[in-house]
C-alpha cells in the first residue's frame, strides 16, 4: 500500500473470533493492572498511552512504559507478532516496535450511557511529537494509526473521519478548526471484531458515539501508531 495522508480507513483481518475471545479473557485476567483514565466513566487503558501520559510528563510516560511493556509482552506476544506480520504485508515494508517507547496497548470501555454522546475528541494524531526520533531517519510526515477491535458493543462501534488533514490546520485557531471541520465531509467507518482498522493519523477523526449502549456492552481495542524510521515501521502507543 502506498500510504498518504489522504487515505481514509483500511480493514485488515488479523484475529479469528476465537482469538478475540482468548485475548479478551487475558485482558480480564489482568484487570488489577488496568489504569482508570476518567473518574466519571468506566474508561481504562492497559498500557502507557502517549496522548495521555507523554502529554502530561515524558518521565512518567517512560516509567509506565517500563512497567507495562513486560506485562504486555508476556501476555500478548503472539498478538503483537500477528499485528506486525499483517501490517508488514499491507505496508510492504518491515514492521517492528519502537523499543524506546510503550508497546501498543488497550483501550477498555465498559458500559455507560454517556458513551452514546459524542464525548471523544475530534483530532489528528501527532503523538510522535512527544518522543525523540533523532538518529533514526524518521519520516514524521506520514504516520500510521491503527485500532484492532477485540470486543465491540451489541450495536457496534466505529470511527468518524473528516475530509481534513493535519497540514491544513497549521496556524488555525481552535475556533477556525471547529468551523472548518463542520464544513467538511464526515464519514463513518464501522469496526469489525478481529479486524485492524488502519489510517493515517493525520486525518481528522473521532471515536464514534455508541448506539443504545447495553449493560453488558464492552468496547475493547488494541491501539497503536507507527513511524517509518530507517526503512522500518516502528510501532508504539
Amino acid at each position: 500500500m502506498t500510504h498518504t495522508t489522504t487515505d481514509r480507513v483500511h480493514d485488515i483481518p488479523v484475529l479469528t473470533d476465537e482469538d478475540c475471545r482468548e485475548v479478551r479473557a487475558r485482558i480480564m485476567d489482568l484487570r488489577d493492572a488496568w489504569l482508570k483514565r476518567n473518574v466519571y466513566v468506566p474508561f481504562y487503558t492497559l498500557g502507557a498511552a502517549s496522548y495521555i501520559d507523554a502529554a502530561r510528563s515524558a518521565p512518567a510516560y517512560h516509567e509506565l512504559a517500563k512497567k507495562y511493556n513486560p506485562i504486555l509482552e508476556e501476555n500478548f506476544s503472539g498478538l503483537y507478532d500477528s499485528v506486525a506480520r499483517k501490517l508488514s504485508e499491507r505496508l510492504q515494508a518491515p514492521v517492528d516496535f519502537a523499543r524506546h517507547l510503550a508497546l501498543p496497548g488497550f483501550h477498555i470501555y465498559l458500559s455507560s450511557k454517556i458513551f452514546e454522546k459524542p464525548v471523544a475528541s475530534i483530532h489528528c494524531d501527532s503523538q510522535y511529537g512527544f518522543h525523540d526520533w533523532s538518529g533514526m531517519e524518521a519520516d514524521l510526515s506520514n504516520p500510521i494509526s491503527f485500532t484492532l477491535s477485540i470486543a465491540l458493543p451489541k450495536h457496534g462501534g466505529g470511527l468518524n473521519t473528516w475530509d481534513l488533514t493535519l497540514p491544513e490546520l497549521a496556524g488555525l485557531s481552535q475556533q477556525d478548526i471547529g468551523d472548518l471541520t463542520r464544513r467538511r465531509e464526515q464519514s463513518y467507518h464501522a469496526y469489525r471484531t478481529g479486524y485492524l482498522a488502519l489510517h493515517s493519523g493525520h486525518i481528522m477523526h473521532q471515536a464514534a458515539p455508541g448506539t443504545d449502549v447495553q449493560p453488558e456492552d464492552e468496547r475493547i481495542t488494541l491501539q497503536g501508531h507507527g513511524i517509518l524510521a530507517g526503512g522500518v515501521w516502528r510501532l508504539y502507543w
